[in-house]
């Protein structure tokens, strides 16, 4: 792993990024224009966080199911990426309404009616009707923004607490035992988490009290090597059933069949989600990884026949709404130097929070390569339109 420097205890970053996912790497790739003492860290052994590679037999494809709606906020999120990555993604727009399984048939998906799962707002973005398909996958962005970024990487490393002085962030403890210093930080790790890191003082009780309270979830991803061909549908499945229980829908796609040793094989993605709470008891997500299986074999009852490979990926704290009051510019009130990267603090989901999350971020550090301001209210506007079942 490059990127790894040894530095002085007493040394100053300009930068401290927690997160290397695809928010983190977007501001990291950003700021290194201005500066290249920043230091990246990450829990992981590797950098990408849920977008980087996953092998298959028939090669790399994303970890879990990446999609992106067709919208003009994607395409100028995809526009601060591509000048990042000084690469272009090749967005194309295909039109693939989403389908559902309803007495016997794969019909048009036109919503819960009224009975949206819990987790409506994260499953929801998988629903446009219009999706943009890349020349370069997801998985490949978070190498190509590494490959632009020069400073220091620091995985397997836990932030276990920052320290404040004088109304700045001065330093953050990493793995509880070493001292980072630096002159910003910028935090794209699960919101959830933020509070037990901040000092006392960096939220008031209320706030504290509200983020306890705040609904989290858990992504649940299955994904399938099928033997055979199953489809060629490149739609988003919602899948559900036809009684209504504690466990809710599941949304997922299949890839295109490919040909191995002269057999035919197509590779499917899978997603659904429970409570955080729920999800600590393994049965729960047992109970759910079940149904979506039961859901995929009713609408193609051959598809789990012979099936040469399956992955099961728990991700705590994937969705959620960010309940944190933040300055106009993504930075906690109580502590100006340090921004909140999470794509969770932005009201779209996903791949496309995390970029506009991003965007928003280096346009108030004044580093956004694009100039491209994002007009929040339109934001809020297209986000409530999104989300209409």
């Amino acid at each position: 792993m490059q990127n790894q420097v040894k530095r002085s205890s007493q040394h100053v970053y300009d930068y401290v990024i927690i997160g290397s996912g695809l928010s983190g790497l977007a501001i990291a790739a950003a700021l290194n224009k201005e500066t290249s003492n920043i230091l990246l860290v990450d829990s992981a052994d590797t950098f990408g966080g849920h977008n980087r590679s996953l092998m298959t037999p028939f090669g790399p494809v994303n970890n879990g199911i990446r999609t992106m709606p067709s919208t003009e906020l994607s395409h100028k999120a995809i526009a601060f990426l591509e000048m990042l990555m000084m690469t272009n993604v090749q967005p194309q727009e295909i039109d693939c309404p989403p389908v559902t399984f309803d007495s016997g048939a794969l019909k048009p998906f036109v919503g819960f009616g009224e009975n949206p799962p819990a987790f409506y707002d994260e499953l929801s973005y998988f629903f446009s009707p219009k999706q943009l398909k890349f020349h370069i996958e997801p998985h490949e962005w978070t190498q190509l923004l590494f490959n632009h970024y020069s400073g220091d990487f620091s995985p397997r490393s836990y932030v276990t607490k920052f320290h404040g002085a004088d109304g700045v962030i001065k330093s953050t403890t990493i793995n509880g035992q070493k001292q980072i210093n630096a002159l910003n930080f910028i935090y794209c790790g699960p919101v959830k988490s933020l509070h037990l890191l901040l000092p006392e003082d960096g939220l008031s009780y209320r706030a504290r009290q509200k983020m306890s309270k705040s609904e989290y979830w858990t992504a649940v991803c299955l994904d399938i090597l099928h033997q055979g061909k199953v489809t060629d549908s490149e739609a988003v499945h919602v899948l559900n059933g036809t009684t209504q229980d504690e466990i809710g829908p599941c949304a997922g796609k299949f890839l295109p069949s490919v040909e191995v040793n002269d057999q035919a094989l197509q590779y499917s993605q899978w997603i659904s989600f429970v409570n955080d709470e729920d999800a600590e008891d393994t049965e729960n997500v047992g109970h759910l990884l079940k149904k979506m299986k039961r859901q995929i074999k009713r609408a193609y009852p051959n598809a789990l026949d012979n099936i040469k490979s399956e992955r099961i990926l728990v991700v705590p704290s994937f969705g959620g709404n960010g309940d944190i009051k933040l300055s106009a510019n993504q930075s906690l009130p109580a502590y100006p130097n340090l921004w909140v990267g999470s794509s969770q603090m932005h009201t779209q989901k996903n791949l496309l929070g995390a970029l506009l999350q991003a965007e928003m971020i280096t346009s108030a550090l004044g580093c956004n390569p694009l100039g491209v301001q994002v007009d929040t209210g339109q934001m809020a506007s297209e986000s409530e339109s999104e989300t209409q079942a």
